[in-house]
Parts: C-alpha cells; sequence; structure tokens
C-alpha cells in the first residue's frame, strides 16, 4: 500500500509543479507566459481548474470573450462549481449581461444557500437590471442575517429607496451614514428620499451637515441652495447661492433663482439688476419675465410691469397664468385701468376658483372705485360664501355688505 501511494504522489508531482509555476506567473502578472503554460498542461489534460485560471489570465488581459469561452469550458466540466458559477456572473455584469449574471448568481444560491456574498452580487444584479422590487427582497434577506455589514447596508438602503419604500430606506441610510458618515451620495440620496417623503427640515439639517463635511462638493453645495429655494426658505437659499457663485462656475438657472431669492427677500433694485442680466441671456424665459414684472410692480413701474407680466402669460404654459393674471390686475388696478384690472381678476379666478382672495380684490376694486356697488355687493358675498371659515378678509367684507346696502337703500 505504502509503495502504491509513493508511485502516485511521483506521477502527480509534474502536475503540482506546473500548477504552482502558473500561480507564480499570475501572481507576477505574466500573463502571456501564464498561458503558455496552461494551455501545455491543458494538452496533457483538460480541467476545470485549468480552464479557471486560464479565464483569470484572460481577464486581466480584457480579453473577456476569451474569458468567457474559458469559463464555458470550465463549467461544462464541473457544472457545480460555486466559484466558477460566480466568476461567469462577474464577468457577465462585467459585459453589460446582466439577466445572465442573475441566472448565475441564482444557481450558485441553489447550491449555496447561505452565502451572503452571493446573495449581495444577485441583489446588485437585480438593482442593474431596473428590478428594484426583486433587489429589494434579497436585500432584505440579507438584513435577517446580518444588519451591521456597511456594504449591506448601503445597497439595501438603495435597493429599498428604488422600490419606492421610503420609510425601510430613510431607517437605512440614516444607519449607514452612521457607519460610513464620508459617502457623498449617500447624502444626496437620502436627502431625495426626504424630499419625497415632504420632511423639507430634515433634508435641509441633513444638506447642511453634508456641505460641512463636503464643503468642496459642489453637487451638495447646489443641492443645498436648490432644496433651499423650492422650500421658500429664501435667506437661507439667498445666501447659499452666494456662497455658491463665488466658489463655483454659474449657470443661467442659478444666477436666476438668486434674483428671484433677492426679490422674495426685498432687495427688489438689487434683483432688478441680477434679473436683467438674466434677461440678456434668455428674453424668452417665462420666469425672468415674470420676476421682472412683479419687481417693477412693487417699484410703481407700471407700464414696465404690464409689459414683462402680459408677455409672460403669453408664453407660460396655463398652470402658471392665475398667479400671473393675479399681478396683471394689480398692476393694471394700480394704473387705474380699472375695466382691465377687473377682466384680469376673473380671469386669475376663472383658471383657478382656489384663489378666493381674488373675489374680495375685484370686490374693492369694483367699490373704491365707484364703478358698480351693485356688483361689489355681489363679489363680497360671493367671496365669504366661497372662502368660508378660511376668508382673510371676511370681517372687512361683512362690514363693507352692511354698508352698501345701507347706501342703496338710500339711493332708492
Amino acid at each position: 500500500m505504502f509503495r502504491k501511494s509513493v508511485f502516485l504522489l511521483l506521477l502527480l508531482l509534474p502536475f503540482f509543479g506546473k500548477a504552482q509555476k502558473i500561480d507564480i506567473l499570475l501572481l507576477n502578472q505574466k500573463y502571456p507566459q501564464a498561458l503558455e503554460t496552461i494551455d501545455a498542461a491543458l494538452s496533457e489534460k483538460p480541467t476545470a481548474e485549468l480552464y479557471f485560471k486560464k479565464s483569470m489570465v484572460h481577464q486581466r488581459l480584457m480579453d473577456y470573450p476569451a474569458a468567457l469561452a474559458d469559463l464555458n469550458a470550465a463549467l461544462k466540466l464541473d457544472s457545480l462549481n460555486v466559484t466558477y458559477l460566480r466568476g461567469r456572473a462577474d464577468l457577465f455584469q462585467a459585459m453589460g449581461n446582466n439577466t445572465r449574471a442573475v441566472t448565475d448568481f441564482q444557481k450558485a444560491l441553489t447550491i449555496a444557500p447561505d452565502d451572503l456574498l452571493l446573495k449581495y452580487e444577485l441583489g446588485k444584479a437585480f438593482l442593474f437590471l431596473n428590478d428594484y422590487s426583486q433587489a429589494f427582497q434579497v436585500f432584505e434577506e440579507i438584513q435577517a442575517v446580518d444588519s451591521t455589514n456597511v456594504m449591506f447596508n448601503k445597497y439595501s438602503a438603495l435597493a429599498a429607496s428604488k422600490a419606492g419604500r421610503k420609510k425601510r430606506a430613510m431607517h437605512l441610510y440614516e444607519k449607514y451614514l452612521i457607519q460610513n458618515p464620508d459617502d457623498l451620495s449617500a447624502y444626496l440620496n437620502l436627502a431625495a428620499i426626504y424630499e419625497k417623503a415632504n420632511q423639507p427640515n430634515k433634508c435641509m439639517n441633513l444638506l447642511a451637515m453634508a456641505h460641512y463635511r463636503f464643503p468642496d462638493s459642489r453637487a451638495i453645495h447646489l443641492k443645498r441652495a436648490n432644496t433651499a429655494f423650492v422650500n421658500k426658505k429664501y435667506p437661507i437659499a439667498q445666501h447659499v447661492y452666494q456662497s455658491f457663485m463665488a466658489r463655483h462656475d454659474t449657470t443661467l438657472s442659478v444666477y436666476l433663482n438668486y434674483g428671484i431669492c433677492l426679490y422674495h427677500n426685498k432687495h427688489t433694485e438689487h434683483a432688478l439688476e441680477v434679473l436683467e442680466a438674466c434677461y440678456a441671456e434668455s428674453p424668452s424665459d417665462v420666469y425672468i419675465n415674470f420676476y421682472l414684472g412683479v419687481a417693477h410692480k412693487r417699484l410703481d413701474h407700471y407700464e414696465l410691469a404690464a409689459n414683462y407680466l402680459d408677455f409672460a402669460i403669453f408664453i407660460s404654459i396655463p398652470e402658471f397664468h392665475p398667479e400671473m393674471y393675479h399681478h396683471l390686475a394689480q398692476v393694471y388696478g394700480s394704473q387705474r385701468e380699472f375695466e382691465k384690472s377687473i377682466a384680469c381678476y376673473e380671469r386669475a379666478y376663472e383658471l383657478d376658483s382656489r384663489k378666493v382672495e381674488v373675489l374680495f380684490e375685484i370686490a374693492t376694486t369694483y367699490e373704491e372705485f365707484n364703478f358698480n356697488k351693485t356688483l361689489a355687493l355681489n363679489y363680497y358675498q360671493s367671496y365669504l360664501k366661497e372662502a368660508g371659515e378660511e376668508a382673510e378678509n371676511a370681517y372687512y367684507a361683512l362690514d363693507r355688505i352692511k354698508r352698501i346696502k345701507e347706501d342703496l337703500f338710500f339711493e332708492k
């Protein structure tokens, strides 16, 4: 028995020598020599392990089709080898074939169902396929076993976010950022989730933290400014836009938003300077024309205000018309063009019946300029009826109804 064992060992020594030589060549990145040695060994005795190592060499040489052919050959000889299946799945992903990658990862998991790294790779493959519900399910299975691994948590959060599981995504991203506070993309992703969940304060606080941690990040800087702007935090937005423009290149949209902030923060003349510079770049932009109109209106430049607002209405999409007609009505009223003013008020209310305060302004316009007391009375009454408990000027309207009725009685 001893002699047989020694004899077998002597037969295998040359093979072990070649295997060791191949590994040394791979380690030293001598890929052409490694290929020659592998091919010589394959000509003597083809094995799955040799094909697998050959695929590794071809991958190092960026010859992915050849590497795939090698892995196919390895799996033909050993179809249940998890390492080979994982290797081919990774290769499919590198070549953009995530569907085939999913198939190989799933097959590997039938052999090694408790391998969390395989599940992790499968979950990522589902993400690459935009199959977010499947990705979420896979990562939830991983979380049930290991909720501490930082990379598992990162991709679990991403899968939850993509699958529309906002609360779960929030929880996972918040936990992940405690583990890894240096992931810039995670701040942006969590900020987007807070926005969708209508949690502006959390979003602003998160972006302030991110800006402090990444002071040179253009993306974070701009996101913080834009988020403040969208949430109408105009003093904060103005400050952040100013610091952004001092450090980074400035686009028209940034400069326009800065001008709008100046308008809302009552820096009207400075706002006009900025808006006029924007107008020189894009004279047909609806927002530029609208804010030029309301800025000139505030400064009592009524003719200019009317021109800008009228053009803004002409070029805008319908959903913006009610507010624009409302401002234009106020401009015409200031110019004592009362019929035009009332026509614009009526148009604003016609386009958006939620703007009930417009009815009150129509009534005051009819009354204040002695235009028509009966119509004023009717609009005050319509205003109270439509606005109900939310009428901001209820007491004034009730008082004017009483007085107008008295005046109309005595006029008879």
